[in-house]
């Protein structure tokens, strides 16, 4: 069981790390909430939300494919180890922001500290393993 999500793991990861990606550059692209959306850092109307949303789904489905192809290209580049501590820290960032949670959260931390020392020392997960 494990060794077949490992092995889909590996043969999707260029996909897997494009959507990580687009997911952290869609955070900070507008803020929807329950009565409110928010862009560039101002509350605007309704119409202006639907601009940008169309706007954000257009622009997304351009830039897709050439993150897509970036993650290919780099990605038998890339140590495992440091790859691991990408998506720690990113992914840390990714839910703090999405939830409004505090960044530097006693929770949070670990996380980033992990994912720190794995980017700066990927063969540490080699040694683990």
């Amino acid at each position: 069981m494990i060794a077949e999500l490992l092995q889909y793991v590996s043969n999707h990861l260029d996909t897997i790390m494009t959507g990580l990606t687009m997911a952290v550059v869609g955070i900070g692209v507008y803020e929807a909430r329950d009565g409110f959306f928010r862009f560039l850092g101002k509350f605007r109307g309704k119409y202006v939300a639907l601009v940008v949303f169309v706007g954000a789904l257009f622009g997304s489905s351009l830039i897709t494919p050439m993150v897509g192809d970036w993650w290919a290209r780099s990605l038998p580049y890339i140590p495992s180890g440091q790859l691991l501590g990408a998506i720690l820290v990113l992914g840390m960032l990714g839910v703090n922001k999405a939830a409004e949670w505090n960044f530097f959260d006693i929770k949070s931390l670990p996380v980033y500290g992990l994912g720190v020392v794995l980017i700066a020392n990927p063969e540490l997960l080699h040694a683990v393993a």
